[in-house]
């Protein structure tokens, strides 16, 4: 009996294609260079138009004193929740309608804290938590008092789609933001206070939307309304805190539309590096089979 032995050979190495590849080159030098004059846009971008920097501090302390002045802070309500929740600073007082009630009895003010907080705050630009934490004890930060109460029901109901009829205090609001605004009551060192409300702001998505429209019918585009909430505001940071979710973002002041000609040639590059590698290392097209020894 004879064994058939058979000589495999691997198959030669084919060193890639030269075109292709200075393609590749091409597009790496491209998106090297975009993507450095992209970063710079985007940190010149954020160097000028950041606002300051906040930190807040919750508190559910009911009795406590603010510049020199007692705080109190004193709850009216029956046994659904439903009520009014009174702060005494010196001698000013604040009735606040009970917003969202809860039948459920709790410490403190974690019975309202759906609708309503107690925060101090100052700027923290630029400062850890630590030297922030170290600047209220010291002295050397003066912190701002405020009260913020989230309203859910006040806004009208905009036209819906399927002529649904679901009662107004259903989910209290938290589906149908855009019916809510914030009241903001800040404790003033000289006594009193000084009261600002402000609505849920306009999604971006929804506001380019408008501002698209406006801009097909030849008419002004349409600018934001001056008693929303805006990013980069303390009002805004505080408000954050009774919210769920946080709003969408809002695409007029992002810094990627600083960007310019630098994202798309920086998008397009990547497209050219990845065609020109696969193709300069594409194996070649088999036409015919070699013949069995």
């Amino acid at each position: 009996m004879t064994t058939a032995t058979t000589n495999a050979r691997p198959a030669p190495r084919r060193k890639p294609r030269k075109g292709p590849l200075l393609l590749a080159g091409v597009g790496l030098a491209v998106l090297l260079s975009s993507g450095y004059l992209l970063t710079k846009r985007i940190d010149t971008y954020n160097r000028t138009h950041l606002g300051p920097l906040y930190r807040f501090i919750t508190s559910d302390r009911t009795d406590f004193q603010f510049a020199s002045r007692p705080v109190s802070i004193t709850d009216n309500l029956d046994e659904a929740g439903h009520g009014t929740l009174t702060i005494a600073y010196g001698d000013e007082t604040l009735e606040l309608p009970v917003q969202v009630p809860n039948p459920v009895a709790l410490p403190g003010l974690d019975r309202h804290r759906d609708w309503f907080r107690l925060m101090i705050f100052a700027e923290s630009t630029k400062m850890s938590h630590s030297q922030f934490a170290a600047g209220i004890d010291n002295g050397s930060i003066t912190p701002r008092l405020i009260a913020v109460t989230r309203n859910p029901m006040s806004e009208e109901v905009r036209e819906g789609r399927f002529d649904m009829d679901v009662p107004d205090n259903w989910g209290w609001g938290e589906v149908m933001r855009d019916r809510w605004t914030f009241s903001f009551y800040e404790f003033l060192p000289a006594g009193g206070f000084e009261t600002q409300t402000l609505r849920f702001p306009q999604s971006g998505a929804s506001f380019y939307r408008e501002q698209v429209n406006a801009d097909l019918k030849g008419a002004p585009l349409p600018e934001r309304r001056s008693d929303e909430l805006r990013e980069g505001t303390w009002q805004y940071e505080a408000a954050l805190s009774l919210m769920v979710r946080p709003p969408a973002i809002t695409m007029e002041n992002q810094a990627m539309r600083a960007a310019g000609w630098t994202l798309p040639v920086a998008s397009a590059s990547v497209l050219f590096i990845i065609f020109g590698l696969a193709w300069a290392f594409a194996p070649d097209r088999v036409t015919a089979t070699d013949p069995a020894d």
